[in-house]
């Protein structure tokens, strides 16, 4: 079974969102009917704030994990000192 780690995942659906940003902003020019291209800037819009959001999760998540795994690492490094002391 394939498993991707949480910040590959999140960063391909970047990618997706800003991709189809550009892509509904580029079509957005091409169409005629203004109804449409409103539409098209507005889906444009919304795929980049997207991304905007899941990127900026993304650095939350990250630095949250770091700031814990540096609590986890002093812990683990003050039991094994303590130990060494004990024995």
């Amino acid at each position: 079974m394939f498993i991707l780690k949480v910040e590959s995942v999140t960063v391909v659906v970047l990618a997706i969102c800003i991709l189809l940003s550009f892509y509904f902003a580029f079509l957005s020019f091409q169409v005629v009917d203004d109804a449409l291209k409103k539409q098209l800037v507005t889906l444009a819009a919304y795929s980049i704030i997207t991304g905007i959001i899941i990127f900026a999760c993304l650095t939350i998540y990250l630095g949250i994990k770091r700031a814990f795994s540096g609590v986890e690492d002093q812990r683990r490094s003050s039991e094994e000192q303590s130990d060494y002391d004990e024995g």
